[in-house]
């Protein structure tokens, strides 16, 4: 019985979880419908594999590769329209030397400061994820979100299988100095990041940010603008909060964080089994909403993303949703929460106030905000059983090895 069972979660979740190139498209589509070129640049501690789209397969190395490419990335395909697929350019591809970082970073900066930015939007991204698919969702992001600046994809080196998962735990530590290394030349070339972290890809943001902010140079206020924090696959248990003790090592330097979770994340909720019923932090948009806090410097606000349209599991909102994409694009541009609870500039609401079972409205002392979706575009009844289901797989997996039985 529990090979099948792990056959069934495996079918589940190995197709739809992680930025797959052929999962990455724009939420938006063009009068014209056609696919649009973003530049991205990147920062890999994968190893050059020639056989690999993008030039890098899954096998960490340790050292990191830079460059840049061109993604071209699908418009949103309409009802009964043959799903395009998003590739990088080959001939674009442009690989730059890093193993001076502060000089790549000035190079960065310059790109920067020729299209009147001082700033970059850095994609960490999650598990199950191959280099192609980073880059492309990256530049999707800073397309999507009307960016100017330019981005970078730090590709950490996720073996881009399901089954991998303990693996891709492991390479994403040994990433996190790398990707400190990176924001320490990106502050001493004067630059500011924003910073979108996906799943396994915040923990790494987290725990780069907390090292820096341990460190003798730390880096100057505000270094960071936005710091977005989507799924997040970082512990968040109660008594032992890994997710409350970063948050406050990088909030000095941290302009504002955002922190999306949705409680019907199912990939989190059997990450939750995995890290020993350890809660995630992008699982529990209620519990999370302790940890906000606003000031007039610093603010940590949390959506609840659980009504967002996604894959079957609802762990990659974050891109494939234009609520969620909506939203974030709002927050990278600066908006309050408040301006997201209203039309502006063009831009529709993207967030509600929504009171709490047990709530007589709207507590503006712990408020609870939720991303604004249409009730016809939200997880139907099949999808949400799905969803409660998959992760009772691992515990069936696991009772015959427990005693007890529990």
């Amino acid at each position: 019985m529990r090979p099948f069972l792990a056959l069934f979660l495996a079918l589940l979740v190995s197709g739809c979880v992680g930025d797959k190139a052929e999962l990455v498209h724009s939420v938006w589509r063009p009068a014209d419908g056609a696919a649009v070129e973003r530049t991205v640049w990147y920062a890999t501690d994968r190893a050059a594999d020639k056989d690999w789209p993008g030039g890098f397969g899954k096998h960490w190395s340790d050292a990191l590769s830079c460059g840049r490419t061109v993604a071209v990335l699908p418009a949103m395909s309409l009802v009964g329209e043959d799903i395009s697929t998003g590739h990088l350019k080959p001939a674009a591809q442009a690989p730059l030397a890093c193993a001076d970082l502060d000089a790549f970073a000035a190079r960065l900066a310059g790109e920067a400061h020729a299209k009147n930015c001082n700033e970059v939007l850095i994609y960490v991204h999650g598990f199950n994820t191959l280099f192609d698919g980073a880059v492309l969702r990256a530049g999707q992001l800073a397309n999507d979100a009307q960016m100017p600046c330019p981005a970078l994809a730090f590709s950490w080196s996720s073996e881009g299988e399901v089954g991998r998962y303990i693996a891709d735990i492991e390479h994403s530590a040994y990433a996190v100095p790398e990707f400190e290394a990176l924001l320490r030349g990106l502050a001493k070339s004067g630059m500011h990041v924003d910073i979108l972290g996906h799943s396994m890809g915040a923990r790494i943001a987290l725990s780069a940010l907390a090292s820096m902010a341990r460190h003798r140079e730390p880096p100057p206020d505000d270094f960071v603008g936005e710091l977005i924090l989507a799924a997040a696959d970082v512990g968040a248990d109660p008594v032992n909060d890994d997710f409350a003790h970063l948050l406050g090592d990088a909030r000095p330097f941290v302009h504002r964080i955002t922190v999306y979770a949705s409680s019907g994340d199912a990939v989190l909720a059997v990450s939750a089994v995995a890290h020993g019923d350890v809660a995630r932090a992008g699982h529990r948009p209620l519990g999370d909403r302790a940890l906000a806090a606003a000031g007039p410097d610093h603010a940590v606000d949390i959506v609840d993303a659980t009504d967002a349209p996604a894959e079957l599991l609802g762990h990659s909102y974050f891109g494939l949703s234009y609520e969620a994409v909506s939203d974030i694009a709002l927050v990278l541009h600066g908006a309050t929460v408040a301006q997201r609870l209203s039309k502006i500039d063009g831009w529709p609401v993207t967030l509600v106030c929504r009171p709490v079972e047990g709530e007589s409205g709207c507590d503006p002392r712990l408020p609870h905000y939720v991303l604004y979706v249409d009730p016809a575009r939200r997880p139907d009844f099949f999808v949400r059983l799905v969803r409660r289901l998959v992760p009772l797989l691992p515990r069936i997996e696991l009772a015959p090895l427990n005693p007890s039985g529990e």
